[in-house]
């Protein structure tokens, strides 16, 4: 490679290297808190300031001590000329020795002569140096100054001003002699020293304070954005009961006032949208860019799952309105978190019965399966509950697919988006039909599961608005695992122990629990079929351990996610749990003429 082509790949790579440097220190910069970087700013700023400030005060003090020192020189030069004269011109040497020693006195003066017109040194404070020439650019111009030349120079490394003043016979304007001075700026210089260091002293105080100062400043300009922060972390996960406390009444807390507001509206969104079906939510996202709703719908592919207490009537008329709020909505909560699960949504709740949509072919086994997953659940929280001397309820499910109208029904000013159709009206027939823990189904729902479901045939039945019999069925079974109790998420530590290997305890995670077994998030393995001692502390259900045994392990990237079924736990705990996953608090308030 040729020397111009290195030195154009080192110039390149010097670039390279320089602007990496600069995009690391601003990256450094522009991840620093805002506290810093106001605090950061002032200081720059006051630093610039008294940095101006010292230029100019030490520019001008210098020049001021250089004036005097100036003055000095030529006063002393101007009244070693007058002795000089006469010095000169007499060839007398003494009377002007004695006055070279007189001004030698002062503590700044380095050297005293007078020079004749020859150049020569007549007189010297230094005895050994008459009679001598110029010996350097200095002398020779101070010897040939016609007026007060001042000059700087330097002797024996010390800085030394030299002033030179012509002796001239008025008279004759003969030019005989120069009287030269020179006069040390040490004193000059150790004094503006002094005053750098005492300015540097009193600027890092300044900084310091100023630092301070500006760090508390931005201490209160920061916390209320830092609440703000929270605050907005607190609704990313999920909290919307958050409100972020206003300090101050500036932009800040405007804004911080703007936010809570924002908060309280989508709290009032999100409580509004429980009051409607997930099928309504989505038609108003869909339609949200239009002025108006307009009444009618569209055509549509659905299968309809209605559920209806049995026996509900005869129930609630022995029980107060309180308990059988506190009922109903038990197992009304059981049903929509199955079928939420199951991908459908409720179309709407009438009294004690539920009634849900699974939109699109192919859906109907996941409505089969929310059914029979509702009756499973219903079941084990029924036996749950008659151990513990509770009420318990029983549902009847029917279902149909097939086309049906979805939009807007209503009138202009109040409209509700629902399914309307002859299909749905014959799911509606079938849950009518179905006995307590029973699944129905028609036979275009039979038709589409039967590679995948067992079923039996029952007697055709005439249902309201039919002229011939229709063939009804009742589901056995389906195809995949099937849990015996509802699970609930949680994030609840535990730790545990593998029996018979180690006495250690590990930490985990539950992700889930029933009271049957949980999912577990570790980041240790576990092999299939062993014996964990558990112990667990849930703010709910309070503190439980149980052995369990590991029914299946899967891995992703370092964490493992490993399935357990309680082998040994008491019946107490099993009831809390069971209450805690199907419990919904309800309550009552007093009304104003209570």
């Amino acid at each position: 490679m040729s020397e111009a082509a290195k030195d154009t790949d080192n110039e390149q790579s010097g670039v390279t290297g320089r602007r990496s440097l600069l995009s690391r220190l601003y990256n450094g910069i522009t991840s620093l808190g805002v506290r810093y970087k106001i605090a950061g700013s002032f200081i720059v700023i006051l630093s610039l300031a008294i940095a101006s400030l010292a230029v100019v005060t030490f520019s001008r003090q210098k020049e001021v001590l250089q004036h005097e020192l100036r003055n000095r020189a030529e006063i002393l030069a101007r009244q070693l000329a007058i002795v000089g004269k006469d010095g000169l011109l007499t060839k007398q040497e003494l009377p002007v020795l004695s006055t070279i020693m007189d001004i030698q006195k002062g503590e700044d003066v380095v050297y005293a002569m007078i020079i004749d017109d020859k150049g020569r040194v007549f007189a010297h404070s230094e005895l050994s140096k008459k009679g001598s020439l110029p010996a350097d650019e200095a002398d020779r111009l101070a010897s040939q100054a016609d007026d007060l030349f001042v000059q700087e120079t330097v002797l024996k490394d010390a800085a030394v001003l030299d002033a030179a003043f012509p002796i001239i016979l008025k008279a004759k304007k003969i030019k005989i002699g120069v009287a030269r001075i020179g006069l040390s700026q040490r004193a000059l210089n150790e004094a503006i020293y002094r005053q750098k260091i005492s300015f540097l002293w009193i600027g890092a105080a300044f900084v310091a304070a100023g630092f301070l100062i500006s760090y508390a400043i931005a201490g209160i300009i920061t916390k209320p954005i830092d609440s703000l922060v929270n605050a907005i972390q607190t609704v990313a996960d999920g909290n919307l009961s958050v409100q972020a406390p206003i300090h101050y009444q500036d932009e800040i807390g405007k804004l911080t006032g703007v936010f809570n507001q924002m908060i309280l509206s989508l709290r009032e969104k999100f409580h509004m949208e429980k009051y409607l079906s997930g099928a309504t939510v989505q038609n108003i996202k869909k339609n949200r860019d239009l002025s108006s709703m307009n009444l009618g719908g569209e055509r549509k592919y659905i299968t309809a799952l209605f559920s209806d207490v049995r026996g509900f009537t005869s129930m609630s008329e022995k029980m107060g309105p309180e308990q059988v709020v506190g009922l109903l909505n038990i197992y009304l909560n059981l049903q929509a978190t199955v079928i939420r699960q199951r991908g459908g949504s409720i179309d709407k709740f009438v009294g004690d019965e539920v009634m849900a949509i699974f939109e699109g072919r192919g859906n109907e086994v996941n409505a089969v399966r929310a059914a029979l997953d509702i009756q499973r659940y219903c079941k084990a929280m029924n036996t749950i509950r008659s151990e513990a001397g509770e009420l318990q309820m029983f549902v009847g499910i029917g279902l149909n697919s097939g086309e049906a109208v979805c939009g807007n029904m209503g009138s202009e000013d109040y409209m509700d988006y629902t399914v309307i159709g002859d299909n749905i009206n014959i799911a509606a027939r079938l849950c009518n039909l179905a006995q307590p823990g029973q699944v129905l189904i028609s036979k275009a729902i039979a038709d589409e599961i039967a590679d995948c479901a067992t079923w039996k045939e029952l007697s055709p039945v005439t249902v309201k608005g039919k002229d011939r019999q229709m063939p009804i069925y009742e589901v056995a079974g389906i195809k995949g695992v099937d849990r015996q109790y509802l699970r609930r998420m949680t994030d609840a530590p535990m730790s545990y122990r593998i029996e018979g290997l180690s006495n250690e305890y590990r930490t985990a995670v539950v992700k889930n629990i029933s009271p049957s077994g949980c999912l577990v998030e570790a980041s240790s393995h576990v092999g299939v079929g062993s014996i964990l001692i558990m112990e667990m502390n849930h703010h709910a259900l309070g503190g439980f351990n149980a052995r369990a045994v590991v029914k299946h392990v899967r891995e992703h990237d370092s964490t493992s996610y490993i399935g357990i079924y309680f082998e040994d736990m008491r019946e107490e705990t099993k009831q809390r749990i069971t209450h805690w996953i199907y419990g919904v608090e309800s309550k009552i308030a007093e009304g104003p003429s209570a």
